[in-house]
């Protein structure tokens, strides 16, 4: 693991599904807000930031993108230390 890297855990059970997928969803209307789009991933510190910003951090952070990599709205990108929005996350932010 690089500097920088987020970390992805393993989704928790069930219970805190609801709030994980807001959470994850609110995170990723905040990155779009921000300029993120499908074209140009961002850096880690970058999402890291966004996330904060709107209140999310630790636990919770982690769990919005864990589900958020989970449903395939984010993804890790080719560079190390970054991430791309795929189409499908694009697309529940606009929501």
């Amino acid at each position: 693991m690089e500097p920088g890297d987020l970390v992805r855990p393993r989704p928790l059970p069930i219970y805190n599904f609801q709030m994980d997928r807001s959470d994850a969803i609110r995170l990723l209307k905040a990155l779009v807000a921000a300029g993120m789009d499908t074209r140009a991933p961002k850096a880690n510190a970058w999402i890291q930031k966004k996330a904060l910003e709107i209140g999310l951090e630790g636990n919770q952070f982690a769990s919005a993108l864990a589900y958020a990599g989970n449903e395939g709205w984010l993804v890790d990108a080719p560079r190390t230390g970054w991430t791309s929005l795929t189409s499908a996350g694009d697309a529940i932010a606009r929501r």
